[in-house]
């Protein structure tokens, strides 16, 4: 009965992370003829953990809903996963999905990600509806 609650609250930050692991895992051929620019794996990057934070946070909040957890709680939550993720992802690129390749700039644009949605998400939308 838990795993179908959990399935059933985060079901979002699991399809994010599923994305997310999809693009970072697939072959590089996939994306050929996707328009590119200087630097922009590193702006996907971003914007991909950026909005595995904000899922995350929307839904733990949700699982918390009746028993809130202490702020510092929920931070450490909301970033470690994605932060956590990202230094997995890219542990596993040039181990098992050749011709990916690790890169420290990739993880810190996944920290940097998480630590802006968790900002987005915190200090502009909670405040702005005031949520907690």
């Amino acid at each position: 009965m838990k795993l179908k609650k959990f399935l059933f609250y985060y079901w979002k930050s699991i399809l994010v992370i599923s994305v997310i692991l999809y693009l970072s895992f697939a072959p590089p051929s996939e994306f050929k003829g996707v328009p590119t620019f200087e630097n922009e794996d590193k702006l996907v990057h971003i914007l991909m953990y950026g909005g595995l934070t904000c899922m995350l946070m929307f839904d733990l909040r949700q699982y918390t809903r009746n028993k809130p957890l202490p702020a510092l709680v929920f931070m450490l939550i909301s970033l470690l996963i994605p932060v956590i993720l990202g230094g997995i992802v890219e542990i596993l690129q040039p181990m098992y999905f050749a011709p990916r390749t690790a890169e420290w700039l990739d993880w810190l644009s996944d920290i940097t990600g998480a630590v802006v949605g968790w900002f987005a998400v915190k200090l502009i939308l909670f405040k702005l509806f005031k949520i907690r």
